[in-house]
């Protein structure tokens, strides 16, 4: 089974820069629902949770990508 971003849930790990200094400001997690953003989170728990929840309520996929590597399913709900 492959991610299909456009209409499965998605969680990506996002590394959040200050634009001045280039200092890190740690992680962020979002989570979508194909096109839409549906939030971001500091937390990878909360954000895992999040995106169990639209999954079973939508009946799609669940997929988790950090540090831009490759996506790990979290749960099928097709």
């Amino acid at each position: 089974m492959t991610p299909d971003p456009a209409h499965d849930v998605m969680v990506y790990q996002v590394a959040m820069l200050d634009a001045l200094s280039g200092a890190s400001l740690g992680d962020r997690w979002t989570v979508w629902l194909g096109a839409e953003s549906e939030g971001a989170f500091d937390d990878e728990g909360e954000a895992i949770a999040a995106a169990l929840s639209l999954a079973a309520e939508h009946r799609r996929p669940a997929w988790l990508t950090r540090d831009g590597g490759t996506p790990t399913l979290l749960c099928r709900h097709r």
